[in-house]
């Protein structure tokens, strides 16, 4: 039933769902939006700029980037990171479980801001 002269552990605060006893509860990151009841990630702000031209500028749910340490997905809210870009494909969706593009991309650098993900490739490539 437990030691002598052990503390009970309190019951979790604020309704959270007790994962950690005694912690205050979790609340939802400041980057999620309250819309219609549910909560949904706000949207992330990606730049893909080739020594060519911008071949985008949109605002997407999330990108996965082929880093030269492996591949990193970056949502709205990421911590600031760079990385260099090895060769191979850069996944774009505009909603969870949702490609909307698929983009061939050849070395180069990707910076995570608050502003969002900018992707300076040497060469970019959309697929089919």
């Amino acid at each position: 039933m437990g030691r002598a002269g052990a503390k009970p552990v309190p019951p979790p605060l604020h309704g959270s769902p007790g994962i950690a006893p005694g912690l205050p509860s979790l609340t939802p990151c400041p980057s999620l939006a309250r819309e219609g009841g549910a909560y949904a990630m706000a949207d992330l702000h990606f730049e893909l700029v080739t020594p060519e031209k911008r071949l985008r500028s949109e605002e997407v749910h999330m990108v996965v980037v082929p880093g030269t340490e492996g591949d990193f997905g970056v949502l709205a809210g990421h911590a600031p990171f760079m990385s260099v870009v090895r060769t191979g494909e850069l996944t774009v969706y505009s909603a969870p479980n949702i490609v909307s593009a698929r983009i061939h991309v050849e070395g180069g650098f990707a910076e995570v801001t608050a502003k969002g993900l900018t992707v300076l490739a040497e060469h970019a490539e959309v697929l089919g």
